[in-house]
């Protein structure tokens, strides 16, 4: 007769896997699925990778405006956003802080959201969202900004 483990020999009843050799391949095992389960994409993490970019720019241009002592603007579209400074004639893009674009599939309501030359905000929480997750950037009145989940 022949088993998984060759052929049977009802004489020696020990024939068989020892339970060294099935922790061993037990741990190799978990060791692949744990190895595989790394390299997955998380799938929301382009949606908050768009948000951590947004609180950076958002971040950005409060230092800009207390820096330059003037009111600049974080202005939003469902594309993107843009950093934009007041000026005598109106808000104007800001030549050092070029327009942010969102990836295909990701959208952002529009909204602007003002900093004055102190830092001082006017208060909003922007939701990126795109496949199915959803992000959000938060700019209390104080200026601080932070970005987590929806």
């Amino acid at each position: 007769m022949t088993s998984a483990t060759g052929t049977f020999d009802a004489r020696n009843p020990q024939a068989g896997f020892t339970l060294v050799e099935l922790a061993v391949v037990m741990l190799i095992i978990g060791v692949a699925s744990a190895a595989l389960l790394l390299a997955l994409p998380d799938p929301g993490g382009d949606v908050r990778r768009q948000a951590d970019r947004l609180a950076a720019h958002a971040a950005a241009a409060r230092d800009l405006a207390i820096t330059c002592g003037c009111p600049v603007r974080l202005a939003t579209v469902p594309a993107g956003w843009q950093v934009l400074r007041l000026a005598g004639s109106g808000w104007l893009p800001d030549p050092t802080m070029k327009a942010a674009a969102l990836p295909a599939g990701m959208s952002l309501p529009p909204a602007s959201i003002d900093f004055d030359a102190t830092g001082l905000a006017t208060p909003a929480r922007l939701l990126i969202s795109g496949g199915g997750n959803a992000a959000a950037v938060t700019i209390d009145a104080a200026g601080g900004v932070r970005a987590g989940a929806a």
